[in-house]
């Protein structure tokens, strides 16, 4: 007999992204983005592109098409910065190696989560996606109540 959290139809898959740094004299967690799809392959799809996403917010690549080619490698001001580890150059891998697509998508088909953390100066970031049960939608029915009527003697 087959469970609805076994059936796959009845499935959803949630990613999210979130970003933990320091503030002030504390620490926050910001979530940057949550996707919800009944669709493996889209969640997988989202999770890459978010991944896009932070590296380039943090680090623009050199063929990112909205920055100026001489202000271009502007945002690195200390040769120090070279030696410490770079989220965004771990998440462009990341993002570059089919098989790292591929484990994703498979993970997540059997039901396994996904997540994939990176950390430098700037803070931690977690992309996450998780198979989720999903309630299938309610179909709009009508019923009639049958309530008897008290007989009168």
């Amino acid at each position: 007999m087959t469970t609805r959290s076994e059936n796959p139809s009845h499935q959803e898959y949630c990613a999210e992204v979130a970003a933990t740094g320091p503030v002030h004299d504390g620490t926050v967690r910001v979530v940057l983005g949550v996707f919800r799809t009944p669709y493996v392959g889209m969640a997988v799809g989202w999770l890459f592109a978010q991944a896009h996403r932070v590296a380039d917010g943090l680090d623009p690549g050199p063929d990112a098409h909205w920055v100026e080619p001489a202000q271009r490698g502007v945002l690195v001001t200390s040769p120090a910065l070279n030696e410490l580890p770079s989220a965004p150059a771990e998440l462009r891998a990341w993002c570059a190696d089919p098989a790292s697509r591929q484990v994703a998508y498979e993970r997540l088909r059997h039901g396994l989560p996904v997540t994939a953390t990176v950390t430098d100066h700037t803070g931690t970031y977690v992309l996450h996606a998780v198979r989720v049960g999903a309630v299938p939608p309610i179909r709009a029915y009508r019923r009639t109540l049958c309530i008897p009527r008290p007989v009168r003697t």
